[in-house]
């Protein structure tokens, strides 16, 4: 059959619209697939981040956890590295400190030396003597000069008026021994002179020991001075106690201590005899210095474990 004209019947055939798949009922049109694939994006989505993107979300924040951690014991491995450095630089001081200080204390060794350098000292006072001496002489009466003409006459002049000019001497260097540890054999064997009187301080006991020696020395005023000045350069440190000064040799003043010198007149009362103080010819006056010596030794480990009380049995082992 043929048509003319613009107008075309509709086929029924072609006019039922597009042909879209179903199941269970539903029908698959563009705009279900549409949506069922987003729900199946979504779930997708879902079960992607719950397998793959959690955990790593979870091991990456693990991580940044234990990062932080470890830079925080870092941090704190420093400051207990710094701290452990100025402890050992604090620690060096403090020794340093420590030796300073025992260095101020006797020694066994400089110990036996002390006699030697007092002496030494008490002969540094006498450099000179012998031209004082015969300046002084310079301006005595002849009679004076002639008791120094022989050893035995200036010996006994300066017996009887003391000498024209002191020499200083050491007289007397004893170190004391205790009588408990002469006469007791078991003392022995305890560590002499410990210090445990609490006479330095209580933190010293059983620190330090003391070793006392007895001294006399004899000189003229500025001799004394200048003697102990020194004696307070030495090196060990050391205490004077119970110290004693009497005027003459050994304590004991001599007879006649100044000059005078007589010019006998003519007998008449306008000339009588006149006395004349000799103001540049007089005797030094002498000084007998004595006293304790105290030398303050460090223990030594050894001495120390002497001193160690010794522990008391257990009652098992009895």
């Amino acid at each position: 059959m043929t048509a003319s004209g613009d107008f075309i019947p509709q086929d029924p055939e072609f006019d039922s619209g597009p042909n879209y798949p179903s199941a269970f009922g539903i029908t698959f049109t563009p705009m279900v697939i549409g949506v069922l694939l987003g729900i199946g994006g979504i779930v997708g989505a879902i079960l992607l981040w719950l397998n793959l993107v959690q955990p790593a979300w979870d091991q990456y924040n693990q991580l940044k956890e234990q990062v932080a951690q470890k830079q925080e014991q870092l941090k704190e491995l420093q400051t207990i590295e710094k701290k452990l450095k100025d402890s050992k630089v604090r620690l060096a001081q403090v020794e340093q400190q420590r030796q300073q200080v025992l260095a101020l204390f006797a020694s066994e060794k400089n110990l036996d030396t002390i006699l030697f350098d007092l002496s030494q000292l008490i002969e540094k006072n006498n450099r000179g003597v012998v031209n004082e001496k015969r300046a002084k002489l310079a301006n005595c009466p002849v009679w004076v000069k002639e008791q120094y003409t022989s050893i035995a006459s200036a010996q006994k002049f300066e017996d009887q008026f003391g000498p024209l000019v002191a020499e200083a001497k050491l007289r007397k260097f004893q170190p004391f021994v205790d009588p408990a540890q002469a006469s007791n054999p078991a003392a022995k064997t305890a560590v002499p002179g410990v210090v445990n009187d609490g006479s330095l301080g209580e933190a010293l006991n059983n620190k330090l020991k003391r070793s006392t020696i007895s001294v006399e020395f004899e000189g003229n005023f500025n001799q004394t001075q200048n003697i102990f000045r020194t004696i307070e350069r030495l090196q060990p440190l050391l205490i004077i106690r119970e110290l004693n000064v009497k005027r003459g040799r050994g304590g004991q003043e001599p007879r006649v201590n100044r000059l005078y010198e007589v010019n006998p007149g003519d007998g008449t009362i306008k000339s009588a005899d006149q006395i004349r103080f000799l103001t540049n010819c007089q005797p030094d006056s002498l000084v007998t210095t004595s006293f304790k010596m105290d030398a303050l030794i460090p223990l030594t480990p050894d001495e120390t474990k002497k001193l160690a009380p010794s522990p008391s049995p257990s009652p098992a082992a009895k």
